[in-house]
């Protein structure tokens, strides 16, 4: 990832690394009643009121799963309808074998058709204003 540093300056805006629990409740439930946590490879939240010293209660601004062979399948069809029920308004699956980009983004409450994208050049988070990831260097750093 590239440029966010810059990007996030002087912002709420945060990045976080795996591993780092995101809990997603249905609704307003307490935190010892949520059955829904997630490690998202790495994510951004916005509001730092989410953030506590159990990680993080509710859905991030923007968050990134790097697939390989072993968690394909489960992030695909595990996690994107979590995602998307928690209401996550953008989710990248990052395939650095098949070098492409899917980005799923909230419309109404769902995702609608995922954009899929070859993973090269420069690709911007439109649910975090400003920042734009650098997918070359993020496939070198990948390899």
């Amino acid at each position: 990832m590239t440029h966010y540093r810059c990007a996030l300056e002087g912002r709420s805006c945060r990045v976080y690394v795996a591993p780092l629990d995101v809990r997603l409740p249905r609704s307003d439930e307490s935190d010892d009643k949520i059955e829904t946590v997630v490690q998202p490879d790495v994510f951004i939240v916005c509001d730092r009121g989410k953030t506590d010293e159990r990680g993080v209660r509710g859905a991030p601004d923007w968050l990134a799963e790097v697939l390989s062979p072993s968690t394909a399948s489960y992030d695909q069809g595990v996690k994107i309808p979590l995602y998307e029920r928690a209401g996550v308004p953008e989710v990248w699956l990052i395939h650095p074998t098949d070098r492409t980009l899917t980005i799923y983004r909230l419309e109404a409450g769902r995702y609608g058709c995922a954009a899929v994208l070859e993973l090269k050049g420069q690709t911007p988070i439109t649910s975090v204003s400003g920042v734009t990831i650098d997918c070359d260097r993020l496939l070198a750093n990948l390899a």
